[in-house]
């Protein structure tokens, strides 16, 4: 069945708007303007600019954990503050910093994340590093190349090279990075204060921000871009404005399913291969209950998918060491409704909202977001019997994780108080070894498509392995020493190698590598 990769990612590119703290659309705004203001040029460079402008915040959520620090928790707060200005001036950063990092913390928080945020000079490089990264990872996966890629690897760059992370200037930096940062900034400014606001702030940045020769094509045709701005819906039109059509198999939907699982994954240091272990362990779950190809196929997938919404969550929530309150489990509990959302917009993927959207509903009634009971189908029974084994073998910020025994212990209890269905968790304890062989399905793996470490692995040593569990987590290499009762200087050290043994230069980008070599299964 042939599939379009724009419906799809559209569907999918909610998870980046609401990880931005951005109107549903935003994303898909982007690529349109994008792509009309590339008109005229090569049909590719409109192509390009298309793609470059949709996957533009593919990478958004890469620097999560670091920007929850700086802003008491709520990283979608402080990138929803700096969209749309223009960060490069010193005065406007310290003032948006003051005014809205962190706002509606206790002050205390807020002092301290500020001050973090203040005092740690190297952030914003650190940030574009793992942005682009991210990014780059999830591109390949989806089957983006060339252009494209250049571009979001160069997604934080401006015209002047002031940017990051590589201060590309003028006509080294990709012309679909150039098309699309015209085109993003035209629609934060149109979001903020509508159509007024655009054409005075491009101007101003106009040459130093900017493309100047992009700047006056969009001030030229600003009446018909500036109606593309509208509030309506704009998925019709974000479909029409594709250059040619990008049809896909069933091969390329999963690779777009596991490159949004990594990308969800990354919200928390300790989600790190949730999503892929969740997707594999209900997959064999199903194949041992004797479950088609297809079934079993279709419940990987949505186990892939089940977090995104988990985006629309702040990261202090999910990391927060204590219990949390009761607007704090409102705002948790929202998350499934999201995936079930974004989801249901292609009809290719509605099918995997029945099962994701559901993962967090009981049998008795008790779960969200709709407190579902008895009518849940096998796959979402599924599902929800494999996060709860995977998340209670993996550590959290309030605890640590629990053996395999002990896992599979809760899932016999929360069958017992009549929460989980008896078939979906014995046939989950099976797949995980307990109480039986593993189920016939294919062996767990990783986003690569393997659980078992590659070679490229035998050079970490077993304490380099403890350490790269912590790193992507998020600590400094002082916590890291306290954690494992090493010295600073050791840990530093084996972090060394680490990132050079990745590859990388951020802490999304190693927990990537790893993610995707099995590391974490």
């Amino acid at each position: 069945m042939a599939l379009r990769l724009a419906e799809l990612l559209g569907a999918l590119s909610l998870a980046t708007d609401l990880a931005n703290g951005l109107a549903p659309e935003h994303g898909l705004r982007i690529a349109l303007v994008a792509a009309r203001l590339a008109e005229g040029d090569s049909a590719p460079a409109a192509r390009d600019a298309y793609w470059t402008g949709l996957l533009r915040y593919l990478g958004c959520n890469a620097f999560a954990v670091e920007e929850a620090r700086f802003a008491a928790g709520d990283d979608i707060g402080l990138r929803s503050a700096f969209v749309g200005n223009d960060i490069g001036r010193p005065a406007v950063f310290l003032r948006t910093a003051l005014r809205e990092v962190g706002r509606g913390a206790p002050p205390l928080a807020r002092l301290r994340g500020l001050a973090a945020l203040l005092t740690s000079p190297g952030a914003p490089k650190a940030h574009a590093h793992a942005q682009c990264e991210a990014a780059l990872v999830c591109g390949r996966k989806l089957g983006m190349e060339g252009a494209v890629l250049a571009a979001l690897a160069a997604v934080d760059e401006r015209w002047d090279g002031s940017g990051l992370p590589e201060g590309l200037a003028r006509e080294a930096l990709p012309p679909a990075q150039r098309h699309v940062e015209v085109a993003r900034i035209a629609v934060a400014l149109h979001s903020i204060g509508g159509a007024p606001a655009v054409l005075p702030e491009l101007a101003r940045r106009a040459g130093g921000h900017l493309d100047p020769a992009l700047v006056a094509r969009f001030t030229a045709r600003a009446p018909a871009l500036l109606d593309l701005l509208a509030p309506d819906s704009v998925w019709d039109a974000f479909l029409d404005a594709e250059p040619g059509r990008w049809l896909v198999g069933e091969e390329q939907l999963d690779a777009l399913a596991e490159a949004f699982a990594l990308m969800a994954d990354l919200k928390s240091g300790w989600f790190a291969g949730h999503s892929h272990g969740v997707a594999a362990l209900a997959r064999d779950a199903a194949l041992g209950l004797g479950l088609g190809e297809h079934e079993a196929r279709l419940v990987w997938r949505a186990g892939l998918l089940h977090d995104l919404g988990a985006l629309a969550v702040p990261t202090g929530l999910w990391d927060k060491p204590g219990p949390l309150s009761a607007a704090e489990w409102e705002r948790v509990h929202l998350h499934s409704y999201w995936t079930d959302r974004a989801l249901r917009r292609a009809p290719a993927l509605a099918p995997l909202a029945d099962a994701a959207g559901r993962v967090h509903e009981r049998l008795d009634g008790s779960g969200y977001h709709r407190g579902e009971g008895a009518t849940l189908p096998l796959p979402a029974r599924l599902l929800a019997a494999a996060d709860i084994y995977r998340a209670c073998t993996e550590a959290r910020a309030w605890r640590a994780a629990l053996p395999p025994g002990a896992a599979a212990q809760v899932l016999d209890d929360e069958v017992a108080g009549g929460r989980l269905c008896p078939r979906a968790a014995q046939a989950v304890r099976a797949a995980a070894g307990h109480g039986g062989h593993k189920a016939p399905g294919e062996r767990a793996r990783g986003a690569a498509g393997d659980g078992a470490r590659s070679s490229d692995d035998e050079d970490l040593s077993p304490r380099e392995h403890e350490v790269l569990r912590w790193l992507v987590r998020g600590l400094t290499n002082k916590e890291i020493a306290k954690a494992l009762a090493i010295s600073p200087r050791t840990v530093q050290h084996h972090t060394i190698h680490i990132y050079a043994k990745a590859g990388v230069k951020s802490r999304a980008g190693v927990g990537l590598w790893a993610v995707q070599r099995g590391l974490f299964g």
